[in-house]
């Protein structure tokens, strides 16, 4: 049986030569199918770099980004996590 994602999973990630750190999320359908605005304003921001080449779209409806910003990953993502509690 396959597991139904209902959250986002976050990675930071290092990359082994630069020592650059970048984020990854993957963005679930379910989840997106309740909270599609708040992804997309915060993907719109100015701190949040990425392009085509970092975004892969499933066929269920479901997304994954890796992007970097010039503050810290994490901080960026629990910036979206803050987003979604004001949604309620």
């Amino acid at each position: 049986m396959a597991i139904v994602l209902a959250q986002p999973q976050f990675q930071l990630l290092t990359h082994l030569q630069t020592g650059t750190i970048s984020g990854r999320i993957y963005f679930p359908a379910l989840f997106l199918a309740e909270f599609h605005d708040a992804v997309v304003r915060w993907l719109q921001r100015q701190e949040i770099i990425f392009n085509e080449k970092d975004l892969k779209m499933y066929a269920d409806g479901s997304f994954r980004v890796y992007f970097s910003t010039q503050f810290s990953p994490e901080l960026e993502y629990q910036t979206l996590i803050m987003m979604l509690e004001q949604q309620y």
